[in-house]
């Protein structure tokens, strides 16, 4: 018996726990909750336009995109590679980036191609040794530019130098846009078609529905929990209507019903409540199914964060993949648990029972 209740606290410390974790991922992933990606496909060859897409303006919400490079970086004494962002003077916004030092460079720097630059915190460390570098010159291709900021982005592994687009030229291959309130998700792609996207071309990746499907998860589990509940109890609460039955009937043989309402209702009063529970929960158990469907449903549309490449709009879309695969795991431990608790529940119910009867021999 004691092996049996210890099963059963290990499968519900263990379902708790993978609740807590869950509950704090999706804190963690409404973090991002306004930002929508327009990612490549593999199959994708289509380019955007800068230029078309900064004359593209919607006042529900923002835009911008990432042209990746490389570059070599030079000072007096050294050169030092970079990885090097164009985009416009929207990316920092949109992006939720956190300034440290001095201002992202602005709309009206990105028309007059101003040489300005900002560095990350590596690109800060790596190439002048301190993060006080508002002001500081570098060359690139013997052009002269002048960093305005510092900006922690996330990445601890590459430098990385963000400049206007609009001087380094290139098509984009990615968008990214938010909003300040909830997205409607149809129409964001629709206005965004007028850029040239094609179905099948690109991934639409809404954090929003991402979030959201973290927290669905929970609601899955504590579901599925009191589906599991309420299938266990059935049984021992028809017993205990077939036993309350069982001492009603007895009574009825001795005595008149009037004179059993008058001075023994409880014993009444239980098979009513037993009897209006049991029919309850079948309309409980199905108004629970029913909301686990459609929780569900749904899931199959959100498209899978397996296979994107990462490079774009890191750390954001690594980190939602992140949050998304652990959260996967703990959903798939906690569904486990579930089924377990229950089983060994059942398990010591039915040899409780059996105990009892062998008892009476």
């Amino acid at each position: 018996m004691r092996i049996r209740l210890s099963f059963i606290l290990i499968t519900g410390l263990s379902l708790f726990f993978c609740l807590v974790v869950l509950t704090i991922l999706a804190f963690h992933a409404q973090k991002d909750r306004n930002l929508f990606l327009v990612l490549p496909t593999d199959i994708s060859s289509l380019r955007f336009n800068i230029e078309k897409i900064d004359d593209f303006s919607e006042n529900e919400f923002l835009l911008t995109y990432e042209i990746i490079g490389s570059e070599r970086l030079s000072l007096s004494h050294a050169e030092f590679p970079v990885t090097l962002l164009a985009t416009n003077s929207n990316y920092a916004q949109i992006l939720g980036l956190r300034m440290l030092e001095g201002s992202f460079f602005t709309k009206q720097a990105w028309v007059g191609r101003q040489r300005q630059a900002v560095l990350n915190e590596k690109a800060a460390q790596t190439i002048f040794g301190s993060n006080n570098i508002t002001g500081s010159r570098f060359r690139i291709r013997n052009e002269i530019w002048v960093v305005i900021g510092l900006v922690s982005d996330g990445d601890e592994d590459r430098s990385r130098l963000y400049i206007p687009s609009s001087i380094r030229g290139g098509e984009a291959t990615a968008l990214a846009l938010t909003s300040a309130g909830t997205f409607d998700e149809a129409y964001v792609i629709n206005s965004i078609k007028n850029l040239g996207i094609r179905d099948g071309d690109f991934s639409f990746i809404n954090f929003d529905t991402q979030s959201r499907l973290l927290w669905e998860r929970i609601v899955f589990i504590l579901l599925l929990f009191f589906i599991f509940l309420l299938f266990s109890l059935i049984k021992p609460l028809f017993l205990k209507l077939k036993e309350a039955w069982g001492t009603l009937k007895t009574q009825l043989n001795k005595e008149y019903a009037r004179d059993i309402l008058l001075r023994n209702r409880k014993n009444i009063l239980k098979l009513i409540f037993f009897a209006g529970v049991i029919l309850l929960f079948p309309a409980l158990s199905l108004f629970f199914i029913l909301q686990l469907v459609s929780i569900c449903l749904p899931w199959q549309d959100i498209p899978s964060l397996a296979g994107l490449n990462f490079d774009y709009f890191y750390p954001h879309l690594y980190r939602i993949r992140n949050l998304d695969l652990i959260s996967n795991i703990f959903f798939g431990i906690a569904l486990i648990s579930i089924i377990l608790f229950f089983i060994i529940i059942n398990f010591c119910l039915s040899a409780k029972k059996v105990k009892k009867d062998l008892s009476k021999f």
